[in-house]
C-alpha cells in the first residue's frame, strides 16, 4: 500500500475536498489521477452541498464509490470501532477533523496509518468505520430442477 495525499482540501473555494479518493487510491495502490473525485462527481449526479461541513450529500458518491470498490475486487463491512479489524486490515475511518470538516483517514491495527490532509491532524471524532474485504460474487448457476412423475390416483403402490 501506498500513502496518498489529497490535492484538494475543504477550505479551497472552488472545489471540495478529495480525501476520500486518495484514501481508495492509497488501498487500491493506484495513482491518485487513477480514481474518481467521488464528491465532486456526485454532485454532478445530483448530490448537494452540506455547507455545515463542506461534503457532499447525497447517495451518488456513494454508489460511485461502491462500484469502482466492487470492481477492484472490494466490498464495504461496516465496524463498530477500529478494533473490530482483523489484523493488518486497513480501515475507512470518517469522522470530524480538527479543521470543522467531516474527513476520511486511514488506520491499521488500532492506529492511524494515513491522514491524507497536509496536516496530518487525523480526527477529533470518529463516525463510521469501513473494512474494505476481498469479495468474490457466486455465479453458480442454479440447478435444473429435478421433475419427479406424480403417480396417477388409482394406481396400485400410489
Amino acid at each position: 500500500m501506498s500513502r496518498v495525499n489529497q490535492t484538494t482540501t475543504a477550505d479551497d473555494p472552488q472545489r471540495l475536498g478529495n480525501c476520500v479518493s486518495a484514501c481508495v487510491a492509497s488501498i487500491l495502490n493506484r495513482p491518485l489521477d487513477e480514481v474518481p473525485h467521488f464528491a465532486e462527481e456526485g454532485r454532478l449526479l445530483g448530490d448537494t452541498l452540506d455547507d455545515g461541513e463542506n461534503t457532499a450529500s447525497g447517495i451518488a458518491w456513494w454508489a460511485m464509490m461502491l462500484g469502482y470498490m466492487a470492481a477492484a475486487g472490494y466490498s464495504p463491512v461496516q465496524l463498530a470501532h477500529v478494533d473490530q479489524a482483523e489484523p493488518g486490515e486497513y480501515l475507512f475511518v470518517a469522522g470530524l477533523s480538527p479543521r470543522g470538516v467531516m474527513h476520511q483517514v486511514i488506520y491499521r491495527d488500532g492506529l492511524l496509518w494515513h491522514d491524507p490532509h497536509p496536516s496530518r491532524d487525523g480526527l477529533v471524532d470518529v463516525r463510521e468505520v469501513l473494512a474494505w474485504r476481498p469479495r468474490r460474487w457466486d455465479h453458480t448457476p442454479t440447478p435444473p430442477p429435478v421433475l419427479v412423475e406424480p403417480t396417477p390416483k388409482g394406481v396400485p403402490g400410489a
